[in-house]
């Protein structure tokens, strides 16, 4: 009985915190993202203040790296949005262009006559379009709230820089003297995880964003800058993010290249870039960092975007990795943390004590 009330006052807990997350998506996506940009550049910070710099300097000159480095890509990418809109009607042309050559394609293979393709298309475009219009509606809108709530979370960067060790001592006065020791060490690797997993990801979407660019540079594919600031900066989101880069720049090609040994060798160079992303460059420089299950983290990118878009997407993989951390050492949640974790973890001993 007892162990049956404690399941129900958990679930009776993540139910209230879900609800949280759900109605103060406007307070807390900006909050959060206030403190995993400031995580990462206090390293910086507390470099300035050990060469005896004043705080306020210190913690302006994080923010100001936050501002210059994700406000100049996000001002770009936006930048060759724009430029990519202006010349949609070209784009229309060269898909206009890519579909009878198809429909030609598809009459020879299949005898199938450019009439009957014609009709299939009607039935079945209206609910495509509709489809594709309403997930790129739904991007750019997120997108645009993202740049939008930019400015507070600036402030957020600054404030959470200038008053990082008072958060800890708040924390440390709630904390009786015999776990004081404990809860410092829950803390700094919490600390550690964001820090790594956000620098670790800045590292590796830099590196596949290089390779892109040249790639498409080579095979003189347009808009190229564009896909590839789209391409780096949408695999911030796990396993999804990969293969949307990927598809989209290969889309292009075959609409745009006319030898189809050219494409199948740009789609391989593609697939070959993925590959060494995700089991080369991952492994070395973010590495098992957020220690989380695969499941788990297709968990945590689907419910993030349900609750909060593509803000969600990116930032809950990062908050289920801390809740495992706390979960691995709070008494009673230790098995949610081992089922949130890999599963070569082993199992804490107070639990198999148990």
């Amino acid at each position: 009985m007892e162990k049956l009330r404690k399941v129900n006052r958990i679930l009776l807990f993540t139910l209230a915190i879900f609800a949280l997350f759900y109605l103060g998506s406007s307070f807390l996506i900006p909050l959060i993202f206030g403190v995993f940009f400031a995580t990462l550049v206090s390293p910086l910070a507390g470099l300035l203040e050990r060469f005896k710099s004043p705080r306020f300097l210190a913690a302006f000159a994080g923010t100001l790296v936050i501002f210059i480095v994700v406000g100049g890509i996000l001002y770009l990418f936006l930048y060759q949005l724009t430029l990519f809109i202006t010349e949609i009607s070209q784009i229309r042309s060269e898909l206009q262009s890519f579909i009878a050559t198809a429909q030609t394609w598809i009459t020879d293979v299949t005898n199938l006559s450019l009439e009957e393709q014609r009709k299939i298309w009607q039935d079945r475009s209206g609910q495509f379009l509709t489809a594709l219009e309403s997930g790129i509606t739904r991007f750019l809108s997120d997108l645009a709230n993202t740049a939008f709530n930019f400015l507070l979370v600036l402030v957020y960067v600054f404030l959470f820089i200038y008053y990082r060790k008072k958060f800890t001592d708040v924390v440390m006065m709630y904390t009786s003297d015999e776990k004081k020791e404990k809860t410092a060490k829950v803390l700094n690797k919490i600390s550690k995880v964001v820090y790594h997993y956000l620098w670790g990801r800045a590292q590796v979407m830099t590196l596949l964003g290089v390779m892109y660019y040249i790639t498409f540079l080579i095979f003189d594919l347009p808009f190229a800058l564009l896909l590839t600031l789209f391409g780096a900066l949408v695999t911030i989101v796990p396993y999804v993010g990969p293969f949307i880069s990927g598809i989209l720049p290969m889309l292009f090609a075959i609409i745009y290249m006319d030898e189809i040994g050219i494409i199948i060798l740009f789609c391989a160079i593609i697939i070959t870039i993925q590959l060494v992303e995700s089991y080369v460059f991952e492994p070395l420089i973010i590495g098992h960092e957020v220690k989380l299950n695969p499941l788990m983290v297709i968990i945590a990118i689907i419910m993030g975007g349900m609750i909060w878009g593509l803000s969600g997407m990116i930032l809950f993989v990062p908050l289920f990795a801390m809740f495992k951390i706390v979960a691995m050492h709070t008494s009673g949640l230790e098995p949610v943390g081992y089922l949130l974790g890999p599963t070569k973890e082993k199992m804490p001993d107070s639990e198999k004590q148990k």
